[in-house]
């Protein structure tokens, strides 16, 4: 008998279903980012260490997406202390790696960096999977480890992390969404060209003139930049160049007369089959010099058959793309077959006759449905219509017996169809102008795209496609869009829950949608107030969940709740009269976990029987998760806005400390002017620190920077400032504040600001250096008292040393004194700065 380890499989799905949930982040092996490294940055300062990393583990290896003091961006999974955070619901502290007996043997601890603690906090992604971790490292064992603070601190940066990856996905998401809309877009045109072309075709005596416009006029969307239109010759052994689009006056000179099997639509002539080509100016075949020559890198070109003889070639071609794709290619032989049928049409009685024959066979194998349809009008008015002819697609698309369909209307095919069906198709017969459409059909609840055009007195033709399952995708993908937007004006959870809530109920069309908060072990459920239809009543309050039927144990194991007939489904269909009268006759619980146990739902509900696709459910989904990391959110933002008030009251005592002892210490010294500067010195330290704390410690706006350090010296009326703003890092934004606050120290001494009518001007830009964007600030003192150099005036002190340093500590100051105002002009690289 074999025996199965089943917890050993369960292991294995486990890790499985985790590595991918990571890879469904895309996040491995990505360029670093400001927001992951200000992460790490921040991560180190509130815990004290010099070592913090943003690491994913990955199947055989731990990756670092932020890292700050650790040489390396990935190790093998066998040095990895991260892989142990893994099954840890809380954070992992370590206080002594070489004490620990899972980690002293690990060749980071024994060898270089030498790494001796560890506290790491799980990345916990919304659906229950653990992707990395957050953690910060010390060389030195810490017995102690961290204090309640910075275990708090840890557990919000890492909250921080999964904001960042599901703001990132969301992006993709979007991206996703333009890249099928322009799809869609190439794929309406390249239709409504068809019917263009089917029109104009019917009637033509000259395929290639009616054919010609219609291309040039549509040559970039169709997925082609030119084209030749050529008949054969009375000698049969040679093309005539017709029509051509986009050709210039020389190359149709060269190309008006080809012989068979000249490259390249004379090949197609010689042997009266297809000829695709692709890569054409990668190619090394000497049988395309001349299209490689002409920039030619993708051609198409189609034998025009006619009662068996050849009678024309159409082709195309592209210098912008390598290669054609299959749906452009099958676009290009549907109007060569279009361009044969014409011929067949033009070739006699006979060829009329087999023409129609062809027509007739081509209408039925359209993919797309056909109507041929007549209106019906009272005192001149049209009050409906009826179909002439369909074919099988029709039947297809709408679930109808075609042969039952001639001469009926429409009001009475579909019974209570709206206006529009009507009103749409009598303003093509009166206007004579095609129209396109997307609508639904309320009665079928399908939705269908299509083109009408007037064919003749008081008749007009549809072709048209279903599109439902697009159109319903869109609408997701739309509310999701949407979701994402209004959840970043919103501030509060309620309210989260209402939008997200409508957002679903109106997408789906549904008649509630809701959240609600579980009670003990899936007992019962808390309904807040969410969105109803209009006349549905809501269903907010308590529940408990055994009165529904057997409907708990899903929801216990995280899994959806989905029902699709209360009447019909195990679960409930002992007694659904209870969830019958409250109007619920399908519904959805979406869970949502918080460290292994559901805590919440995501809640659909229909009043009648309901299927719910794979894409409803992952749409659902995709909301709760929002939802959740919305609710998430805004919690994190109220413990750091918390956060922020403590450090900024600690910072504040300790600059006070800070004075105190400056003040008893100094208290003897009798010149008070250098006790006074450093006093200022401290006050401008505190203004550079007070704008940083309202940036979370990351950066500050140099604009900002600048206006609240000149405003705190005083005389901020007399002083100008302008220049573009960009972001300065923590210590760019101290020494920054330093130095302009004893340049406006100065002014208020000795120059500009020490007379009533002096002003000071302040300007930065940003140039493009060798290299490296440069920063150069320039300050201008104008209608004060001459300016002496320090070395003159026997000035040269702390304050002209710490001038001398510049913008970054580094340098690149020019101090000039001419008698209108002190100039300085101070220059430092944009990246020292943003980074520094």
């Amino acid at each position: 008998m074999t025996v199965i380890d089943m917890e050993g499989v369960e292991h294995l799905i486990a890790a499985d279903l985790r590595l991918a949930a990571l890879k469904a982040y895309g996040i491995l092996d990505t360029p670093p980012e400001a927001a992951f490294d200000g992460i790490v940055r921040l991560a180190t300062r509130l815990c004290l260490t010099p070592v913090a990393l943003v690491s994913f583990v990955a199947a055989d290896r731990q990756w670092f997406k932020a890292r700050i003091g650790f040489p390396s961006c990935e190790t093998d999974l066998e040095r990895s202390v991260c892989k142990y955070a893994l099954a840890e619901p809380d954070l992992l502290i370590v206080p002594d790696l070489a004490a620990d007996p899972r980690t002293a043997d690990n060749p980071l601890v024994t060898g270089e960096p030498f790494i001796r603690f560890y506290a790491g906090a799980p990345l916990h992604a919304p659906d229950g999977q653990v992707l990395g971790s957050l953690c910060v490292i010390d060389t030195v064992p810490r017995p102690q480890g961290l204090t309640p603070e910075q275990q708090e601190d840890l557990r919000i940066l890492a909250a921080q992390v999964v904001t960042q990856l599901q703001m990132r996905r969301a992006v993709d998401e979007r991206d996703q969404v333009l890249a099928f809309q322009a799809a869609e877009l190439r794929r309406a045109h390249r239709l409504d060209v068809i019917a263009t072309a089917s029109t104009a075709l019917l009637t033509a005596d000259d395929p290639s003139a009616v054919l010609e416009p219609i291309l040039r006029d549509g040559a970039d969307a169709l997925g082609f930049d030119r084209a030749c239109l050529y008949d054969v010759t009375p000698d049969r052994q040679h093309l005539r160049l017709t029509h051509a689009v986009n050709i210039s006056p020389d190359g149709r000179e060269r190309l008006k007369r080809l012989p068979f099997g000249t490259p390249l639509c004379g090949i197609v002539a010689e042997t009266r089959q297809p000829l695709i080509l692709s890569g054409l100016q990668a190619s090394l075949d000497p049988r395309w010099e001349v299209a490689r020559g002409n920039g030619l890198d993708a051609y198409a070109g189609f034998p025009i058959v006619s009662r068996g003889e050849l009678c024309a070639v159409i082709a195309f071609a592209s210098t912008r793309v390598a290669a054609f794709d299959r749906e452009t290619v099958a676009f290009f032989e549907t109007l060569a077959r279009l361009m044969a049928a014409v011929h067949e049409r033009l070739d006699g009685e006979d060829a009329l006759a087999e023409s129609r024959a062809y027509w007739r066979s081509l209408f039925e194998r359209l993919c797309e449905g056909f109507i041929v349809g007549e209106v019906i009008r009272e005192a001149g008015q049209v009050t409906d219509w009826r179909y002439v002819e369909v074919n099988r697609a029709w039947g297809d698309l709408v679930g109808i017996d075609v042969n039952q369909v001639a001469g009926r209307t429409i009001r009475e095919v579909f019974p209570g169809i709206e206006d529009a069906w009507v009103n749409e198709f009598a303003q093509v017969v009166e206007s004579a102008e095609p129209r396109e459409f997307l609508r639904r059909v309320g009665t079928l609840d399908r939705w269908y795209e299509g083109r009408a055009f007037a064919i003749g007195a008081d008749r007009f033709a549809v072709t048209f496609l279903e599109v439902t399952d697009r159109v319903q995708a869109e609408a997701r993908r739309t509310a999701l869009l949407s979701l994402g937007d209004r959840f970043r004006d919103l501030t509060e959870a309620p309210e989260m829950i209402q939008a997200a809530a409508e957002i679903v109920g109106t997408t789906l069309g549904v008649t509630r949608a809701g959240y609600g908060h579980i009670d003990g072990d899936v007992e019962f459920v808390d309904i807040e107030e969410g969105w109803t239809a209009p006349g549905v009543a809501s269903i907010a309050g308590r529940h408990r969940y055994a009165d529904f039927g057997d409907i708990r144990e899903h929801l216990r194991r995280g899994e959806p709740l989905v029902i699709e007939d209360v009447r019909t489904d195990p679960r409930t269909s002992s007694d659904p009269r209870l969830m019958l009268d409250v109007g619920i006759g399908a519904l959805v619980n979406m869970p949502v976990r918080e460290r292994g146990r559901t805590v919440a739902v995501f809640i659909v509900q229909d009043d009648k029987p309901r299927r719910w696709s794979p894409e409803t459910l992952a749409f659902v989904r995709n909301v709760a998760e929002r939802l959740e990391s919305g609710v998430a959110r805004l919690e994190a933002e109220e413990q750091q806005r918390i956060l922020n008030e403590e450090i900024s009251h600690r910072l504040k005592n300790m600059l006070a400390m800070v004075l105190s002892i400056a003040t008893q210490t100094l208290r003897g010294v009798p010149d008070r002017a250098p006790v006074e500067a450093f006093e200022r010195r401290i006050h401008a330290l505190s203004t550079a620190h007070n704008v940083l704390l309202h940036k979370t410690w990351t950066s500050a706006p140099v604009r900002e920077v600048v206006h609240a350090v000149l405003g705190a010296a005083g005389h901020g009326d007399r002083i100008t400032v302008t220049g573009p703003d960009f972001d300065l890092g923590p210590r760019a934004t101290l020494s920054v504040s330093l130095l302009l606050h004893e340049l406006a120290t100065n002014a208020a001494k000795y120059g500009a600001l020490s007379v009533p009518d002096g002003r000071v001007a302040v300007t930065w830009r940003l140039d493009d250096g060798i290299g490296e964007r440069e920063v150069v600030l320039d300050w201008v003192e104008r209608g004060g008292p001459p300016p002496v150099a320090p070395a003159h005036s026997k000035r040269a002190g702390f304050g002209s040393r710490l001038i001398r340093l510049g913008l970054a500590g580094s340098g690149g100051v020019d101090l000039r004194y001419p008698s209108s105002g002190f100039e300085a002009t101070l220059r430092a690289l944009l990246v020292q700065l943003q980074h520094g």
